[in-house]
């Protein structure tokens, strides 16, 4: 029984200090951010399209025409370089790294000025598969997106 009411009590101490699961939105966008207009470059902007559906998944209506609310992003660059070779002096080790960029508008006034956002990882290629290396790089570069994506929308949850 003293450890049920031991567990209780450590839980509620734990929620009331604020701590969340990483990745969890407690809280969603401002009220003013339910509806806005995401504007990018070109159609094959993956990074845009993994960013659209993430806004829907939180709530945000997405409008084409003008919003109140305009976020800009930019377009994504990669960047491959080698970190290691193995004993063979073949390629063992390679970093990606991400960029972009993102600004936010209010009725054409500047909220969050533009920024250049970035990450990066380090991943091991088979240097005897040159298949397994493609495939390794695009997984990388999802993962990536995705860390893009939940930078900016932590941004975004400062709007207020």
């Amino acid at each position: 029984m003293s450890k049920i009411i031991l567990t209780i009590v450590m839980l509620l101490l734990l929620s009331s200090c604020g701590f969340t699961l990483r990745g969890y939105d407690s809280s969603l966008l401002s009220p003013e951010l339910q509806q806005l207009q995401l504007s990018f470059d070109s159609n094959r902007n993956e990074l845009a399209q993994t960013l659209r559906r993430r806004l829907i998944s939180s709530g945000v209506d997405i409008v084409e025409d003008t919003a109140a609310y305009k976020l800009t992003l930019g377009n994504e660059q990669s960047i491959e370089r080698i970190v290691s070779v193995n004993r063979n002096v073949r390629a063992g080790e390679y970093e990606i790294t991400l960029t972009a960029s993102f600004q936010l508008d209010n009725d054409g006034e500047s909220v969050i000025a533009r920024e250049i956002i970035s990450v990066e990882q380090i991943y091991e290629a088979d240097p005897n598969n040159a298949a397994a290396k493609t495939n390794e790089a695009e997984l990388v570069l999802d993962e990536l997106r995705l860390a893009l994506t939940e930078q900016i929308m932590r941004r975004l949850q400062t709007v207020r």
